[in-house]
């Protein structure tokens, strides 16, 4: 099989098609009597050319697939997809929320340091100033990890000042741990988000507008509800033919330069049509230098509990040492990958589904029943709400030590 383009796309060869092909274009030039064993020479050359060969048709099966966007990746996927206005996102950053201890007058500025001792991160203040006017503790400060990606600062992480400011004595985050940040875009969630942007306008309105406010930068997620029926409002508080964009955002809230790009792209996607509805409202000047409202909401982070009794009083099996602790982890871990999802509810079977996964895989034993509740705000009793429902315009968000896991 040669080396060719075919309506099938790109035929390359394997290292063994390659050396069988040279082996009989040397035989047909000097004979059937050459010696091409791998022992020989001669032989060993044709391995040398062969595997070259190979590796260069590898490297142009790559630039073949890079015309494909869904096949593409890396540079050749941002040049492919630029040419349908699709730009990869960026890396973000971890924030941690935490009280300022001051021990007399000062004030905090942005940009100003702590460093997370535990792992010795530099996180700066971005919600700043705050001031206080003598000894207090200030609640609500936000910092953020200089470096991009997920930055971990677990509730309870030790601080250290960088930057000295008057009165200020220390950081701490005792209850929260940090949203975590994310690394640079992957190719296969690019293809996605570039799938959903280039063909949100044969799918709707309310697609068309999600995929125009989500190309803003500073913009992690958005969903667009609306309200065709219910009069004057539905049971989410939507006026009747009006539509509400729900966005997450980084920084949240969104600074005012943000704030109004994204009203701009709500109104590029809607023109002339459609009332937009939300707590956060502006003015767009249109192409005539008219003046138009606009407006939309963020997503409103809900600390939700879980707490869960394993049941291991009855079993037979041995009991996994330190199981509490591992379920624990297993349950924050599945959480921050599957359950923070805008409007996502949060259910205790899937709870029970992570437990239910551990003692499939061998990762623990000793269980034979476990009970789950869910409930936020507050921590629930193992067999407490077994359902937390997650509104349109809230995003589910998990602690360490808002779970609870016992033994029995």
């Amino acid at each position: 099989m040669p080396l060719a383009i075919t309506p099938a796309g790109l035929q390359t060869q394997t290292q063994a098609e390659i050396r069988d092909e040279l082996v009989a274009k040397l035989r047909a030039t000097f004979g059937n009597n050459i010696n091409t064993n791998t022992s020989s020479i001669l032989g060993q050359l044709v391995n040398i050319v062969s595997e070259l060969r190979a590796v260069d048709q590898q490297a142009l099966l790559a630039v073949f697939q890079g015309f494909d966007p869904n096949a593409a990746q890396g540079v050749a996927l941002d040049q492919r997809a630029a040419l349908t206005g699709s730009l990869r996102n960026g890396a973000t950053f971890s924030v941690v929320e935490g009280e300022l201890t001051f021990a007399g007058p000062g004030t905090i500025v942005n940009g100003s340091q702590v460093q997370n001792t535990d792992n010795q991160t530099i996180w700066e203040l971005v919600n700043g100033p705050f001031t206080a006017l003598g000894p207090t503790v200030i609640a609500g400060a936000q910092f953020q990890a200089i470096d991009p990606g997920p930055v971990v600062a677990n509730a309870g992480t030790n601080w250290a000042l960088v930057t000295a400011v008057p009165g200020l004595t220390g950081f701490a985050n005792p209850a929260d741990d940090a949203n975590l940040g994310a690394l640079q875009e992957s190719d296969p969630e690019f293809r996605q988000r570039r799938l959903l942007e280039l063909f949100a306008r044969g799918q709707g309105p309310l697609a068309a507008i999600s995929a125009v406010v989500s190309r803003v930068d500073g913009v992690l997620s958005v969903r667009t509800y609306h309200n065709p029926d219910v009069n004057p409002v539905d049971a989410d508080g939507i006026p009747f033919k009006a539509f509400n964009v729900v966005v997450e955002t980084q920084p949240s809230p969104p600074p005012a330069a943000l704030e109004q790009s994204i009203l701009d792209a709500i109104w590029s996607a809607t023109g002339a049509g459609g009332q937009s509805f939300g707590s956060i409202a502006g003015i767009v000047v249109d192409s005539e230098g008219t003046p138009q409202p606009a407006a939309f909401d963020i997503v409103t982070n809900i600390d939700v509990f879980i707490a869960v009794e394993l049941v291991t009083s009855t079993s037979e099996n041995a009991i996994t040492p330190n199981i509490e602790a591992i379920v624990q982890q297993a349950i924050l871990d599945r959480a921050l990958a599957e359950w923070q999802v805008v409007g996502r509810d949060v259910l205790s079977f899937d709870v029970i589904g992570v437990v239910n996964d551990l003692i499939t895989s061998g990762q623990i034993s000793g269980v034979d029943q476990v009970l789950a509740g869910v409930q936020r705000l507050v921590l629930p009793a193992p067999t407490g709400p077994q359902k937390e429902a997650i509104g349109i315009r809230e995003k589910a968000e998990f602690d360490l030590p808002a779970i609870s896991v016992v033994s029995s």
